[in-house]
């Protein structure tokens, strides 16, 4: 047989005056950007740096054989 457990009665009394800070859309968005924000700005300047460093890079060095050999379009030069 099941026995009965004996009830207790919890009463919750709610102030209506006193009010919990109002949060703005502005809060809210500031707030969600935190992390996910500073990933982001990391991704940008990561690959802008990737990109500068690229176009350095390819600025530095003959990009086809004809501009190896001075723009001579002679293909058959040894």
């Amino acid at each position: 047989m099941i026995q009965d457990q004996p009830v207790t009665v919890t009463i919750v009394q709610v102030d209506g005056q006193v009010r919990s800070a109002e949060l703005s859309m502005i809060d809210v968005a500031v707030a969600a950007f935190g992390l996910t924000g500073v990933i982001m700005v990391a991704a940008i300047v990561a690959g802008l740096s990737a990109g500068a460093l690229f176009i350095w890079y390819r600025s530095k060095r003959a990009i086809t054989i004809i501009e190896e050999r001075g723009h001579q379009h002679n293909l058959f030069r040894a």
